[in-house]
């Protein structure tokens, strides 16, 4: 019997479209409830939304004026300075409603990037995701849109967003949030692995690549035909450097290497440095649109720190290679991509180029405060930081503070028991050489000790879950902005389940799905 062929994408044809039971279609159902419930972040979102659109528009005003003056249709016209003009956004194409925006916020938490080509898959071929949209009378929108309207929400706004996922655990008695454990971790930011070799050429071929690019500008730029070919020379350079790990003689090898490097790299950063000094003469010249004119500028500026972190970079090099001393931390280019990113080292662990965020949990998992600081800052010090913006978020003065060892600080002890908090535990032979023995022996110090196995379980499960342990944004502030969606997305799911346990509904539900990217549809 012959079989009849069938084309295997075939329209199935549908009555009516049900959204399956899925982690997706409950977080679409618990971001309309926050919607619901605390609706001024709408009112939030929508003032960010203006306040972008106006960023947008009075350049595009400044670029106008610019264009009449040009056209002599204004004689004599003085283009304002930004800020100068009140301007209001008029009737344009309809922008993207911000219940849809605060939920792809949410989303991307959950997720990650709208245009990683997986999760871009999933979101088009996603059921629930489709009514969703269709209820809410809108069109699956551009990646590039949804990017735009996602960025444009502040870190303001989102610190008001999972202010309100706390008030909610509190309204419904989710958590009693008279327990706190804080504890850091490591973020990997989206940047390469540093090595001297790799950042000196990086800088150096970027500041090149930079100048060029400014000439599509009408900046012309003669440089001398032999930068190309002493950064071809430096590149062979790096990757010989790169092959000689593991081999024999490798250090004598490295350093002949490093040499030679060092002895191209400045030669190149003079002829780009000069090349520098005549595209900013001749930038001045540039009879442009203010658009293009801050393009430009801005452009020059990064030329110039490149040129600058590429002179530091070198003499950092020739004192740890040829000189064999240490390079302090603070004065290390580790990152091109993203220059607010830092070495991060935490005890025995790996080393991670990136950031070093610190959480506080609560003690059915919520996470209630989240901080970003610069650097690879010491937990003692961002100690009261963390416990205060838990305090301000939950409204409620803690029975217990439970840390590890790296958080003991005596001061902040003191003050925190001064004020009422019962219990102030550092786990390790720090905090038992501050805790007096009468209280370190004390049951509710020894359970605040063995509890501390919990807010690691909450740190695995965010990196787990919402990939908290890696950023694809750069920059300190772009980053802080990311971690709290993941955050948000986070104490979504957690709200679902311990909704769940009270209920004492036998159904078993993750605190969000086995993997990251799974059952997005």
């Amino acid at each position: 019997m012959t079989k009849s062929t069938v084309a295997p994408l075939t329209p199935v044809p549908h009555l009516f479209l049900s959204a399956p039971d899925t982690d997706l279609s409950q977080l679409i159902t618990e971001v309309d409830t926050l919607a619901e419930r605390a609706p001024f972040l709408l009112a939030m979102i929508g003032a960010d939304q203006d306040a972008h659109g106006l960023k947008k528009k009075q350049m595009r005003e400044i670029d106008r004026e610019w264009t009449k003056s040009q056209n002599h249709s204004l004689p004599g016209l003085e283009v304002l300075p930004k800020g100068e003009t009140p301007l209001e956004l008029g009737e344009g194409r309809p922008r993207m409603p911000a219940i849809i925006v605060l939920f792809f916020l949410v989303l991307r938490g959950y997720l990650g990037g709208c245009k990683d080509r997986k999760i871009a898959t999933q979101m088009v071929d996603s059921v629930a995701l489709k009514i969703y949209l269709h209820n809410r009378d809108c069109d699956m929108p551009g990646a590039s849109t949804i990017i735009d309207n996602v960025n444009a929400v502040s870190v303001k706004t989102r610190e008001h967003i999972l202010d309100a996922t706390i008030s909610i655990a509190k309204e419904e008695e989710l958590d009693t949030f008279k327990e706190t454990t804080c504890d850091s971790t490591s973020v990997a930011a989206n940047s390469a692995w540093p090595s001297d070799s790799g950042t000196i050429f990086g800088l150096l071929e970027r500041a090149e690549r930079t100048l060029r690019w400014l000439m599509e500008y009408g900046c012309v730029v003669t440089m001398p035909a032999v930068v190309k070919r002493l950064l071809r020379e430096v590149e062979q350079l790096h990757k010989q450097i790169q092959m000689t790990c593991g081999k024999k003689d490798s250090a004598k090898k490295r350093k002949k290497l490093y040499r030679k490097l060092f002895k191209l790299a400045k030669k190149i950063r003079v002829y780009l440095r000069a090349a520098y000094g005549r595209a900013h003469t001749a930038a001045r010249e540039l009879n442009v649109a203010p658009s293009e004119k801050e393009r430009i500028a801005t452009r020059l500026d990064w030329i110039d720190v490149d040129l600058k972190n590429t002179l530091l970079s070198i003499e950092n090099g020739e004192s740890r290679v040829l000189h064999d001393d240490k390079v302090p931390a603070e004065q290390k280019i580790v990152s091109l991509s993203d220059e607010s990113a830092a070495m991060i080292v935490k005890g025995e662990r790996e080393p991670v180029v990136g950031y070093k965020p610190q959480i506080a949990r609560s003690k059915s998992g919520f996470v209630t405060a989240i901080i970003v600081p610069e650097g690879n800052a010491n937990d003692a010090g961002q100690m009261e930081n963390i416990v205060d913006a838990s305090i301000q978020r939950t409204g409620v003065m803690p029975r217990i503070l439970s840390f590890d060892d790296g958080y003991t600080n005596t001061a902040a002890r003191e003050k925190y028991l001064n004020v009422g908090v019962r219990v102030v535990s550092f786990s390790g032979s720090k905090g038992k050489n501050v805790i007096p023995f009468s209280d370190y022996d004390n049951k509710d110090y020894r359970d605040a000790r063995n509890d501390r196995s919990a807010v690691e379980s909450g740190i695995f499960t965010l990196k787990h879950n919402v990939a908290f342990g890696e950023v694809v944004r750069r920059g300190i502030t772009n980053v802080r902005a990311e971690l709290y969606e993941k955050v948000i997305a986070y104490n979504l799911f957690r709200i679902i389940e311990m909704r769940r346990r009270l209920q004492h509904t036998p159904q078993s539900c993750c605190v969000a799905p086995t993997s990251q990217h799974q059952k997005a549809a």
